[in-house]
């Protein structure tokens, strides 16, 4: 039993590392590019745990959506131009200042708590 939880919680940190690994690399390499911001549907103000505040933007006469974090809640307004970062697909995009502590503090918690309950079998 202690192998089935402790390989899931290993799934799980896998399954977040390789999710995290395109933004990671956008933050590391990615180019920056300017997007207008199109509405704010969502904001800061009424959002909650189950509906998070996002904006719309355009960017090469696509429509994108993208979660609004921390400085931004008070600072964007539609019309506004903002730099983001992309890939060369242009699918993802991320602030020039976006992090993923908080990715990586989660992937090594839940990798070394997976290690330790697949230990505890052997015991």
């Amino acid at each position: 039993m202690y192998r089935v939880f402790g390989s899931i919680f290993m799934a799980i940190a896998i399954a977040i590392a390789i999710n995290s690994y395109e933004k990671f690399n956008i933050i590391r390499n990615g180019e920056v590019v300017e997007v207008s911001i199109k509405d704010i549907p969502v904001s800061c103000k009424v959002s909650n745990k189950s509906i998070k505040a996002y904006f719309n933007f355009y960017y090469e006469g696509q429509q994108y959506s993208k979660n609004i974090k921390g400085r931004y809640c008070d600072t964007l307004e539609p019309g506004q131009l903002l730099n983001l970062k992309t890939n060369r697909k242009k699918k993802t995009f991320v602030y020039l200042d976006e992090s993923l502590t908080m990715q990586y503090v989660s992937i090594i918690s839940l990798a070394f708590l997976g290690i330790l309950i697949f230990l505890k079998h052997k015991k």
